[in-house]
């Protein structure tokens, strides 16, 4: 395997060509077609679902499944971005997407939307490994958490548009995969305005992601528990509000409202955390968690749901960039990719348990075990991040002596 040049090589390429700035820039960009894509397909999923009496729990195995491949094959992944040029990879494997879509509403079976949000999952299983490890490299210690933050905040824009045109153009038809299928098409352009010379940024060494959970475990459990309080919201708060006597159309704006609390509130959290201790702003946004939680709760028949929801949404993506930014703290450019690869394979696992788990609880003890399981969870993320002082207090210490 090609390894990736020292960190003064890295950094005297960026500030004399730039262009694996605009490398990100142009994933970025991708992105958010990308996100668009999932933000539409995602409430098609579940509404067509709950018409045909599917249980919870398998709306949750479908709007979660598609994590899987990568949770399985992390170090593949990160093996496949240290060899071979990310462009092709990207290409082949959002074409692949865009082609799978359309065989949602040719094959209209819970078994059948399993499998090919399996498949799915797997053609676009290193697009994440690529745009965080770049993101990471490439940003400086001073706005690590605001360009973080970005990373987040771009990806919600795609789902809120995504989930918006979902709202305009319904569940029933050909019509939301046509939408959902041409927005991942055009996410598939700013990756073919990308220079043969991007390929020759390596990323990444042999590192096996077993190092990572032991130089960073409480950082890795976060991630965890991440995917669940990201991922939970986005597939089951939908279901949430029509069990709590919303309308069908009305339940179908709790998706934009939960990505528009990310899009306004993630980078002013990112903003404060480069100022203050990122340990401390997660301290806080955990505990704030709790209380949205404890809201939701009390105030599902309320219209003061949206306004809950949408703090949810802000605090939900914070968690995972906060612990994107201490994982480029952590580690160094030679082993940040497989790092990241574990930090995404913690991701996957909760946002492949969390939904499954929460909506089998809500099947069995009723609506309010969402808010209930949310808030635990939140409250395990304040107990990490106040366990975690030494262990990144010591990684502090290392960067000190490279």
């Amino acid at each position: 395997m090609r390894w990736i040049p020292d960190v003064s090589t890295i950094w005297s390429f960026v500030r004399t060509e730039g262009r694996p700035r605009y490398y990100l820039a142009l994933l970025l960009i991708s992105n958010v077609c990308a996100s668009a894509s999932w933000g539409i397909l995602t409430p098609t999923i579940i509404t067509n679902c709950l018409n045909r009496g599917s249980s919870t729990l398998v709306i949750g195995i479908l709007t979660s499944i598609w994590a899987l491949p990568f949770l399985i094959a992390a170090p593949i992944y990160a093996r496949i971005v240290g060899r071979v040029s990310a462009k092709p990879a990207l290409l082949v494997g959002m074409s692949a997407d865009v082609l799978c879509v359309w065989l949602f509403p040719l094959l209209p079976y819970d078994w059948a939307w399993v499998v090919l949000q399996i498949i799915s999952g797997a053609t676009l299983g290193h697009f994440s490994l690529i745009t965080e490890a770049w993101l990471n490299l490439f940003s400086s210690e001073r706005s690590r958490a605001q360009v973080t933050s970005l990373y987040g905040i771009l990806p919600a824009i795609g789902y809120a548009l995504g989930a918006g045109i979902y709202a305009l153009v319904g569940y029933q038809g050909y019509a939301p995969y046509l939408a959902a299928s041409a927005a991942m098409a055009i996410g598939i352009l700013p990756i073919l305005m990308m220079p043969k010379e991007a390929a020759d940024i390596v990323l990444g060494g042999e590192e096996r992601l077993r190092h990572a959970f032991g130089r960073a475990p409480l950082l890795l459990t976060i991630a965890l528990l991440a995917g669940v309080l990201e991922m939970v919201p986005w597939s089951l708060m939908q279901v949430y509000a029509i069990d709590n006597k919303w309308s069908v159309r009305a339940a179908a704006f709790a998706l934009p409202v939960f990505y528009w609390g990310q899009v306004l509130l993630t980078y002013p959290i990112g903003w404060i955390a480069d100022r203050r201790p990122i340990r401390n702003v997660l301290l806080g946004t955990s505990a704030g968690a709790v209380l949205c939680m404890a809201s939701l709760a009390l105030l599902a028949r309320s219209p003061a749901l949206w306004v809950v929801v949408f703090l949810s949404g802000g605090i939900a993506t914070a968690t995972y960039t906060l612990g994107l930014a201490i994982l480029g703290q952590r580690f160094d450019a030679r082993t940040l990719v497989s790092a990241n690869a574990a930090f995404i394979a913690c991701y996957g696992a909760g946002t492949i348990l969390g939904p499954p788990a929460v909506g089998a609880l809500m099947d069995r003890l009723g609506p309010n075990a969402l808010p209930t399981a949310l808030g635990s969870v939140s409250a395990c993320i304040f107990l990490c991040a106040s366990a975690a002082r030494l262990e990144w207090q010591r990684r502090e210490t290392a960067r000190a002596e490279l």
